[in-house]
C-alpha cells in the first residue's frame, strides 16, 4: 500500500464514519452522545488535516529516497 493510497483510505474511513454517525444521532441523541460528539467526533477533521500533510510529506521524502536509490 502506497503512501498516497493510504491517504485514500483514511479520508473515504472519515467521510463513512460521518455518516454511520450522522445516521446513529437520529437514534441517541443525549447528553451522553453530545459528549462523545465533542471528544470524539469534533476533532477528527483537525486531526485529518494535520496526518494529510504529513503523509504529504512522507510521500515527499520517500519518492526522494527512491529517487536519490535509483
Amino acid at each position: 500500500m502506497s503512501v498516497r493510497s493510504s491517504k485514500g483510505t483514511i479520508s473515504r474511513a472519515v467521510r463513512d464514519l460521518n455518516v454511520e454517525w450522522e445516521e446513529c444521532k437520529t437514534q441517541w441523541n443525549d447528553i451522553k452522545s453530545k459528549d462523545f460528539q465533542e471528544t470524539y467526533i469534533s476533532p477528527i477533521p483537525d486531526t485529518l488535516s494535520s496526518c494529510s500533510n504529513i503523509i504529504d510529506e512522507l510521500d515527499k521524502i520517500l519518492n526522494k529516497i527512491r529517487k536519490d536509490c535509483e
